[in-house]
């Protein structure tokens, strides 16, 4: 059986016999019968994209430093042209448009040769025509109720359908003790097309029977203007809104849409309107005694990437006046917890590790790891400006054969509530804990 687009992994090596004449093939071959229907300075803006997508694509394969530098193991950039093109050379690959070359590291390397040039042209166009407008947002519906007495795991940047990805879900699905909420932070891969978020993301979703499933938008969602995650996602986990709040005598838990009105040049940020909706949850929930958490697909702060201050500004007065306790995100490819924010003291987690392969980071000797049962181990983190103390998860990746010294380990994150009280978990992707503490 032809492997399946959302298999393939689209590198700059597979598409060198493309690279000589592609580009000049899509930007000279006659648009077709449709050509009255096309914007040309919105075809003008694909050509451009598509000449940076080769350049960033190359550059992971050049340099050592680069995330996903390894030819054979899925790579994908936070720029949409780039996203875009991966997800369609990996349909025309499954269409049998390229030779799939099956890799030790996971996945079919799609190899593409000169004589798929012009195929490639003349269909690039309507396909990338479909993703340019966003699908319409949906406002959130009122807060649900669960128990008081709830067990929720969390996976973030977790839709490649590769490497530990699915063994995180198996480990989440045959857990002793079953789940009752099931998270995602957010990103399909390469842009969480139709078929990206079918044959990546639900096809390898945990089966807990009666679990609530919940997922995040998130920029990878958004490159495809949302559609998939829209028409698919939210109606497969019966989910009226990107946005929602799940509620007890004791919590209020609040996921964001970051991803809508965010991009690439600013991260994160909500609309005023959603805002306004969440800051009234909030205040009604600190009224009512309960404690709140959000959870979004980007960083209000870090020590790794960007400062998310767009995103925090949007609910600086929550934040101001200490009424969240605790925010966890995904988007970078890590997993990272933060001591209590010194500002609004609150628990700051990044849970972006659950399936992307992620380059390891390469930390000062001195500074004393912890090391867990696995072999993996907790780096601590020095404080600047903005963001506050904390621990690092690094070691190898066993799920990413023949560069597991290369890349970070996957895995996930459970949340045990038990009335007023939070237990937090960190796994392996084999469940084994790496942490296990009470949140006060």
């Amino acid at each position: 059986m032809a492997p399946k687009a959302s298999e393939m992994v689209i590198s700059y090596r597979g598409l060198r016999g493309l690279v000589e004449g592609g580009l000049e093939a899509v930007a000279n071959n006659p648009p077709g019968p449709d050509a009255a229907l096309i914007d040309p300075i919105e075809d003008a803006a694909m050509i451009a994209g598509l000449e940076a997508a080769l350049i960033l694509l190359k550059s992971a394969e050049s340099d050592p430093r680069a995330e996903g530098c390894a030819p054979d193991v899925l790579v994908a950039f936070d720029h949409r042209p780039t996203s875009l093109l991966q997800g369609f050379l990996a349909e025309e690959a499954a269409e049998g448009k390229a030779t799939p070359i099956s890799l030790e590291s996971g996945g079919y390397e799609a190899q593409f040769d000169e004589k798929d040039a012009l195929g490639w042209a003349a269909s690039l166009r309507s396909w990338w025509r479909r993703y340019l407008d966003k699908h319409t947002f949906v406002s959130p519906a009122e807060p649900e109720d669960i128990g008081n007495n709830v067990r929720l795991a969390m996976l973030g940047d977790w839709g490649t359908g590769l490497y530990g990805a699915p063994q995180c879900a198996v480990s989440i699905a045959t857990a002793k003790k079953p789940y009752d909420i099931l998270l995602h932070l957010g990103d399909v891969y390469y842009a969480g097309t139709e078929a990206e978020v079918e044959g990546r993301f639900l096809k390898f979703w945990p089966d807990v029977p009666n679990a609530i499933s919940r997922a995040l938008n998130s920029n990878h969602e958004m490159y495809s203007g949302g559609n998939a995650y829209f028409r698919q996602t939210l109606p497969a986990f019966r989910q009226s809104s990107s946005v929602f709040a799940l509620r007890n005598d004791n919590w209020l838990l609040i996921g964001l849409d970051s991803a809508y009105e965010g991009n690439d040049r600013v991260g994160g940020r909500l609309s005023d309107a959603q805002a306004g909706w969440v800051t009234a949850q909030v205040d009604e929930a600190v009224k009512n005694g309960q404690q709140v958490i959000l959870f979004s697909h980007h960083q209000p702060f870090s020590l790794f990437e960007t400062q998310g201050a767009i995103l925090a500004g949007c609910l600086k007065g929550a934040l101001a006046a200490r009424k969240i306790f605790a925010w966890y995100w995904g988007h970078e490819h890590r997993c990272v917890l933060y001591d209590r924010h010194p500002d609004w003291n609150l628990y700051g987690r990044c849970i972006g590790h659950s399936g992307y392969p992620y380059f390891r980071d390469i930390f000062p000797g001195a500074l004393k790891p912890q090391i867990n049962s696995n072999g993996s181990r907790w780096i601590a983190l020095i404080a600047r400006k903005g963001a506050p103390t904390g621990m690092v998860l690094d070691g190898p990746n066993p799920y990413i054969v023949g560069h597991q010294n290369q890349y970070g380990p996957n895995g996930y994150l459970t949340l045990e509530f038990s009335d007023r009280q939070i237990n937090e978990i960190v796994h392996a992707a084999d469940g084994t804990p790496l942490y296990n503490r009470p949140l006060v």
